[in-house]
Formats: C-alpha cells, sequence, structure tokens
C-alpha cells in the first residue's frame, strides 16, 4: 500500500481512538476504530498478524458491542476494559497497512464491505 494511503487510514484509526479515550466518542469514531479492528482481525486469520488471534477477536467482540450499545442507546461511552485492549489493536492495525502486500489489505477491505452491505441489508429487512 502507498505509504500516504496507509498514513492517511492510521491517522483516521489514532484520532478516532484518542477521542474514544478522551470518551468524547460519537458513532463516528467507534465506526472508524471497529473498521481498524475488523481489518486487523481478517488480515490475521489470512497470517500475517503478530497478535494472537484471540485477543484480536475479543476486541473484534467488544468493538461490535459497543456499536449494537450505541446504536440503541446513543451511549457511546467506552468501557475502561476496551480502552486497555485497544491500543495493540491499532498499532497492528498500523503495521499491517504499513507491512502486509497490498493484495491481502484489499481482500480484507474486501471483505469488510462485503459485511456492512449485508448489516446494512439485514437492518432493512427488519424495518420492513
Amino acid at each position: 500500500m502507498p505509504r500516504r494511503d496507509a498514513d492517511a487510514m492510521c491517522l483516521q484509526s489514532r484520532l478516532a481512538f484518542e477521542a474514544m479515550r478522551g470518551q468524547r466518542s460519537t458513532s463516528r469514531e467507534v465506526k472508524t476504530v471497529a473498521q481498524a479492528v475488523l481489518l486487523t482481525s481478517f488480515i490475521t486469520e489470512a497470517g500475517h498478524g503478530l497478535l494472537d488471534l484471540s485477543l484480536v477477536k475479543e476486541a473484534e467482540r467488544r468493538i461490535l458491542a459497543l456499536l449494537d450499545r450505541g446504536a440503541a442507546s446513543g451511549d457511546w461511552t467506552v468501557p475502561e476494559a476496551m480502552l486497555d485492549l485497544l491500543p495493540s489493536v491499532i498499532n497492528e492495525h498500523d503495521r499491517q497497512l504499513r507491512e502486509v502486500r497490498l493484495g491481502v489489505v484489499t481482500a480484507a477491505v474486501e471483505r469488510l464491505e462485503r459485511m456492512i452491505v449485508s448489516a446494512l441489508a439485514q437492518r432493512t429487512d427488519t424495518d420492513v
């Protein structure tokens, strides 16, 4: 991935995480961090992670639960335990964007996009 693109993605996730750490996050910041966590998970599953997959999956489980809770209640307060877990995943996300082959990152992004489309379709189906 071109360095400039990787830097831009890393900056977005870091700024969003800092908003979460300062308890100033909205759905936008939580979604940005969730995307970083999911991409990290997918790339790690593909064999390009330095973190234990169980740690990444725990971060994934927690951030998705926060998204669900926030969407239902409007409360985007981040539990302290999640704030302790996320820095290592965000650091791994940054490393992966800079060091993993572009094809692997592209496949992970495409998987994330399919997941988002599926989730939106399910939400639309239940609203009908």
